[in-house]
């Protein structure tokens, strides 16, 4: 998806189709998975549980989740916008950074409680991105700033997301949550498409890359489909790897296309990156299981040792 996306907003001098416009492709992929999600819903309601046990009032949508859907379609835009600015492998550079703008984020609302493991393992990870920025051959502040406003967007969302389901007990599947949040994203992007932030649409040529167009908001909706199926059957540590070996991939492919090489420091910031994040995770666990093996202690330490007989006065 990153691929084609690119594809389609990259000038034609330089291999793309020279169609910068990142609202009217967002607009388009929300639109088809309105669509989509709405023909699993008649056909296939076994893959949307909550949808088929109406599970969700007007009311819980517009308090739970249309907020969710709002933050989802500014991160989509921005984050998408990025990519008329920048190179892809800077780009996924910089989202290394997400896990700990999402950690920080927490921390400040009271989510989190900060650690002094965290805190090194995040300046290792910021460490890393401010070298893959010193190394980077076609540094745009501005599409730097769109990346890491997306990548706060996203945080504030999965934060509210967080918050919502614990303390409203809404648990939606994915597929459910895409058919909930498209809408949301569809109308929430029509505020800037409708204001032409972008400039005028070249309706002829939209027609004349309909084909790529509808390829990737095909790839868009299977890529849902995708995940959805891949988290039933791994385990988070190989959800972790994959999207490690996916952005090493971009990384690659897209710096030979668009003749953009990696220089030395990026390679080596972004190793350091990885390692932060790696040590970040692993400080995460280590939390949670002091968390747990504490929790178990007060719990043993609360039982008495006896136990009053019910005839005993």
């Amino acid at each position: 998806l990153t691929w084609v996306n690119k594809l389609i907003f990259a000038p034609v001098a330089s291999g793309g189709c020279g169609f910068p416009f990142v609202t009217f492709l967002m607009l388009w992929h929300m639109f088809l998975a309105v669509v989509f999600t709405n023909i699993i819903r008649f056909t296939a309601p076994e893959l949307m549980p909550a949808v088929a046990q109406n599970k969700v009032t007007f009311r819980m949508y517009m308090k739970n989740i249309a907020p969710v859907g709002i933050c989802l379609a500014g991160s989509l835009v921005l984050s998408n916008a990025a990519y008329v600015f920048i190179s892809v492998g800077y780009i996924q550079m910089v989202k290394s950074c997400t896990s700990s703008i999402v950690y920080m984020v927490a921390v400040l609302v009271g989510e989190e409680i900060f650690c002094i493991r965290c805190g090194a393992s995040l300046l290792l990870i910021c460490t890393g991105v401010a070298a893959a920025s010193v190394g980077e051959l076609d540094f745009n502040i501005f599409g730097f700033s769109l990346q890491v406003t997306a990548t706060f967007i996203e945080a504030v969302r999965l934060i509210v997301l967080k918050a919502l389901v614990s303390s409203n007990g809404i648990q939606l599947d994915a597929m459910s949550g895409l058919y909930y949040y498209a809408p949301t994203c569809l109308v929430a992007t029509l505020v800037p498409f409708s204001l032409r932030v972008e400039g005028a649409i070249p309706w002829d040529k939209v027609w004349a890359l309909h084909p790529v167009l509808l390829a990737s908001a095909l790839i868009a909706f299977a890529l849902h489909l995708t995940i959805l199926v891949f988290l039933r059957h791994a385990s988070s540590t190989t959800y972790a790897a994959t999207g490690i070996l996916k952005d090493v991939l971009l990384i690659g492919s897209t710096s030979v296309y668009y003749s953009h090489p990696v220089t030395g420091i990026q390679a080596a910031g972004y190793g350091v990156s990885l390692l932060g994040l790696r040590l970040f995770n692993y400080s995460k666990e280590m939390n949670a299981r002091l968390a747990k093996q504490k929790a178990q202690e007060i719990a043993e330490e609360s039982t008495p040792i006896l136990q009053k007989s019910n005839h005993q006065v």
